[in-house]
């Protein structure tokens, strides 16, 4: 069901001209305040150059822009764009759109339960990893 989900949303995506990861990037600076690439590289678990690469598009597609802080090149503070913004909250729309699609006919306990599950999981994993 997972992938169902993403192929809709990357449909969607698509005809923003984004990508999935480039969302989560937009999205991780818009709406979760994160304001250097270190803070998304942890915040989204990317490696530091994915997330220099997926800037510099977001940078060309005028989505994002990049503010040296004092003489020190290599701070940077990451701004989101008013055309940033409004692509932003269009895309949030549609997240929505997709999360209603595939939660129709599901009552709210239905979905609570559902998303504490998958929390669970997720713990459960990350609990997993740790031990290797």
């Amino acid at each position: 069901m997972a992938r169902t989900m993403e192929a809709d949303l990357n449909k969607r995506l698509s005809g923003h001209g984004i990508t999935r990861v480039a969302w989560a990037v937009l999205g991780a600076i818009y709406f979760d305040e994160k304001k250097t690439p270190s803070e998304l590289a942890a915040f989204l678990s990317i490696d530091r150059a994915a997330i220099t690469r997926l800037l510099d598009k977001l940078e060309v597609q005028e989505l994002i822009a990049r503010n040296r802080a004092g003489s020190d090149r290599r701070s940077v503070s990451l701004l989101v764009t008013p055309k940033g913004k409004t692509l932003s909250d269009t895309i949030a729309q549609e997240s929505s759109a997709v999360n209603a699609q595939f939660t129709t006919g599901l009552s709210p306990e239905n979905i609570e339960h559902y998303i504490e599950t998958i929390k669970k999981m997720l713990e459960n994993g990350k609990e997993a990893i740790s031990t290797l």
